[in-house]
């Protein structure tokens, strides 16, 4: 084997941005919001009188409540990650510094120069834009526009949702396997077995996307917990 066939070892950047995955908090936190207003919007589109949900309104004004919930996760994400990971990962593993969001950003390096550029930064992550906003597109069409598959709505917007989000994360510094994502797949046909009414399919992807995301944070955090206990010496300047 030639030493060009070697793979290169991951740089510090990356490993710091895999880091932030490490204990399963980002995607139990956004999970934990896909569930909370998703559920309520349920409950709203439950029990909400006539009056507010005609069945005739394009935008319903529970999606108002998932929407807005997103907005606030937006807002918010980082300082609460930074609050949870302070007192659970940090004095476990250590401290490295956060990862940057990509949001889109697209970075170029132009070979033919003459001066010397920056290296380009590896603590970097896409979470937002290959999870959130993938997430986010499938809510925005299927519930601010009506439901325009009937009672197929929940069991083919499944599928459709585990595909694009192995497709958009499978190069990302954290990758989904096909068999966690055909669980979330799966979510959709077995619906046919409960005969959810039409009506109250729109915020049933975002609720199951949601619960999937949770029980990926909350087993991984399990995974982190028991690898990593909590240093002695702190425990004992605590009692």
């Amino acid at each position: 084997m030639s030493i060009e066939t070697l793979e290169k070892p991951p740089s510090y950047g990356r490993r710091a941005a895999s880091y932030w995955f490490i204990d399963g908090l980002p995607e139990l936190l956004f999970g934990l919001t896909v569930v909370l207003f998703s559920f309520l919007g349920l409950l709203f589109r439950i029990d909400a009188p006539t009056r507010w949900m005609r069945p005739g309104l394009r935008v319903q004004p529970d999606s108002w409540i998932f929407f807005g919930g997103l907005a606030l996760y937006y807002y918010l994400e980082r300082r609460v990650l930074d609050i949870l990971k302070s007192r659970v990962t940090y004095p476990r593993t250590g401290y490295v510094n956060p990862p940057e969001e990509r949001e889109g950003k697209v970075e170029t390096l132009v070979v033919l120069n003459l001066r010397p550029t920056p290296p380009l930064k590896e603590n970097v992550t896409s979470f937002r834009l290959r999870t959130v906003w993938p997430v986010l597109t499938f809510a925005w069409l299927f519930w601010l526009n009506g439901n325009l598959l009937d009672r197929w709505l929940a069991p083919s917007l499944m599928p459709a949702i585990a595909i694009t989000l192995y497709l958009a994360n499978r190069k990302s510094d954290h990758p989904y396997s096909w068999r966690s994502l055909l669980i979330l797949g799966l979510t959709g046909p077995a619906l046919f077995l409960i005969n959810v009414p039409a009506y109250y399919q729109q915020p049933l992807p975002a609720l199951l996307v949601g619960g999937w995301l949770s029980g990926r944070g909350v087993l991984t955090l399990i995974h982190y917990l028991h690898s990593n206990p909590y240093p002695r010496n702190m425990v004992k300047g605590r009692a």
